[in-house]
């Protein structure tokens, strides 16, 4: 009895600050950071998103997240995803200059152009992020990009997450430039929140049922 009302009244002592809020939050704010610092070249914009969505996971699921460890899986994440980052990059990089030149009128057909290339670009960028919150360290980029545009189509709340983060982390940046190098952290926790929702159903069934193990005894 002394136990319950113990773990009771730890859930009822006010945190310090926001606690765990204020803590997510800062740990948002050093990804956006890292994140920014290891996309500088624009190529290697897709790595660098998942390092960063492998370091929130970890920092979500109580395992090492130090700054030196992001660095780290970066690094890897470049070195053996570049070719990928370089081909989404020009990707992305082709359709956002058609709506450009769409919204200047330079092009014949100008407003529709710019419409299928915006919806283009955002099919893309979803596709590469859920593929970039696949990594993880030895993994084949190209079997990711398979899986991750699998994902797009079957769980399409995750995809919604996803082009959520995308939206606001562009609305932000135009809203106010300054804060581009902190708006990649937005985009990553919409990664770690898509993957996360999608691995629920999974550890709901590998958990013991309590009728299951009440029955046992």
């Amino acid at each position: 009895m002394s136990r319950v009302s113990g773990a009771a009244a730890r859930r009822r002592e006010p945190e310090v600050f926001g606690g765990r809020r204020v803590a997510a939050f800062g740990e948002t704010l050093v990804v956006g950071l890292a994140v920014t610092a290891l996309a500088l070249p624009l190529v290697t914009a897709a790595p660098a998103l998942a390092a960063g969505t492998r370091h929130l996971t970890n920092h979500v699921e109580g395992r090492s997240d130090t700054v030196g460890s992001l660095f780290r899986d970066g690094w890897r994440a470049i070195r053996t995803g570049w070719l990928f980052g370089l081909a989404s990059a020009a990707v992305v990089g082709v359709l956002l200059l058609n709506v450009a030149l769409g919204l200047a009128g330079l092009v014949p057909g100008g407003q529709a152009l710019a419409i299928v290339s915006a919806l283009l670009a955002a099919g893309v960028a979803v596709c590469v992020c859920r593929t970039a919150a696949l990594w993880s360290p030895g993994a084949d980029w190209r079997a990711l990009w398979h899986q991750g545009r699998t994902l797009v189509i079957t769980d399409p709340v995750g995809s919604a997450y996803v082009l959520s983060g995308l939206l606001v982390a562009a609305v932000v940046v135009w809203m106010l430039p300054p804060l581009v190098v902190i708006s990649p952290g937005v985009l990553v926790v919409a990664m770690v929140s898509a993957e996360r929702r999608r691995a629920e159903p999974t550890q709901r069934t590998s958990r013991p049922s309590p009728e299951g193990s009440s029955s046992g005894r």
